[in-house]
């Protein structure tokens, strides 16, 4: 157990710093408008790019990533993005910056998808959920700790700091990761003709729980991140936090999430995934409607609704991963989850583009119009994914579907 425990937390710290290079472009906008001189869309395909590069490498990968050994796999993808990461903390243009963020997306769209395979085949089906409950407190960690520390570099010693750190960071923990993860391989000892990946990404089709847990994803997915891309601009315009107070948003969200993630995942693993997904997501519709209408308040009220968020809205992902890595077999679990990933890349650019109509601000600030729409929209989808959650349950058990 206790070297189990070892391997997720430097999954964990795989993740932490895939996470954090994606979440601390973000809050340096303003920084690298100015000393790039770019204007905001400039700004935005910067952002867009390390996305869309990470879905589309998602989903190339899903045809061949089951034909090697996931750890041997993991390390080639987990190099390039700390290569890409310290490429971003060492040029000086517009062109450079962008051109790394194509490669660290490149590279850092299969991390995330071969971790969740790994914790899958690593860990046993009973306690699967907990396993990705440890792994997913890396998100936290990038909120409570990560992006205040990083933003203190880059605004005291220059923007490139945070993305030197990551890499040094990210290369300590490839070391680490070499010397003490075994090679994962099980799917490709098992008897039988060899994968064909082609054949079985082709297949989904033809077999609904597959299929339909992929539309999953999507659903949830858009729900979730129609609603982030503005809660920033939101709490600052109209709640009333100063700039600095933004700090205290991902400070709690992410202290919070890291007591509960994992207590989340125990509690799946013991009443049962998709009854404790059910619960987290109704009960996540409160704090996205009230978040999405909050006027001005107090900080420490608001915060209590934004960490509700983190801990709701955050906390139903842990069984629903746990669900979707278990209607797939193992010996095709890596291609299914770098197609999930892709899904949720892709997903995630196209609710960002659909809330950025939904959503104005006029020319000076001030005020955000139409946040409202987005959590109604999220809310919407959040209830169809709890439905298409109930029919894919109803196909395939979730615990049985690997054996």
């Amino acid at each position: 157990m206790k070297s189990e425990k070892i391997i997720l937390y430097l999954l964990a710290a795989s993740q932490f710093t895939h996470i954090m290079d994606f979440m601390i472009i973000m809050p340096l906008g303003e920084m690298l408008m100015e000393e790039l001189v770019i204007g905001s869309q400039q700004f935005s395909f910067l952002v867009a790019s390390y996305t869309i590069t990470a879905g589309i490498t998602g989903l190339v990968s899903a045809f061949f990533v089951d034909s090697f050994d996931r750890k041997s796999y993991f390390l080639f993808s987990y190099v390039g993005f700390t290569l890409g990461t310290f490429m971003c903390g060492f040029v000086d243009t517009y062109e450079g910056l962008i051109t790394a963020r194509i490669l660290t997306g490149a590279f850092g769209g299969v991390i995330s998808s071969t971790v969740i395979a790994i914790v899958s085949d690593a860990i046993a089906v009973q306690r699967r959920a907990w396993g990705l409950g440890v792994v997913m407190t890396a998100f936290s960690m990038a909120s409570a700790f990560g992006l205040p520390i990083g933003l203190y570099f880059a605004f005291n010693y220059g923007w490139n700091w945070p993305f030197i750190l990551l890499g040094t960071a990210s290369a300590i923990n490839a070391v680490a990761v070499y010397f003490t993860l075994p090679p994962v391989r099980g799917h490709l000892d098992q008897p039988g003709p060899k994968v064909n990946s082609f054949k079985f990404i082709r297949d989904i089709p033809n077999h609904k729980n597959q299929w339909m847990a992929l539309v999953y994803t999507m659903l949830l997915m858009f729900g979730h991140f129609a609603v982030i891309p503005f809660i920033t601009p939101y709490l600052v315009e109209n709640v009333g936090f100063e700039r600095d107070q933004i700090t205290w948003f991902y400070l709690v969200g992410g202290l919070a999430t890291m007591f509960t993630n994992p207590r989340v995942g125990k509690w799946a693993d013991r009443v049962g995934r998709p009854r404790v997904f059910n619960i987290m997501a109704f009960l996540s519709l409160i704090p996205i409607l009230v978040l999405t209408n909050l006027p001005r308040v107090p900080l420490w009220s608001a915060l209590v609704v934004t960490g509700l968020f983190f801990v709701l809205a955050g906390g139903r992902m842990v069984p629903s991963t746990a669900i979707v890595t278990s209607v797939i077999k193992p010996r095709n679990r890596g291609s299914f989850m770098s197609l999930n990933a892709s899904v949720q890349n892709l997903t995630a650019g196209v609710s960002s583009i659909i809330a950025g109509i939904l959503v104005t601000i006029p020319d000076g600030g001030h005020h955000v119009f139409g946040f409202w729409k987005v959590g109604v929209l999220g809310a919407l989808f959040t209830l169809i994914a709890i439905w298409m959650m109930s029919q894919i349950t109803k196909l395939t058990p979730p615990e049985t579907a690997e054996n």
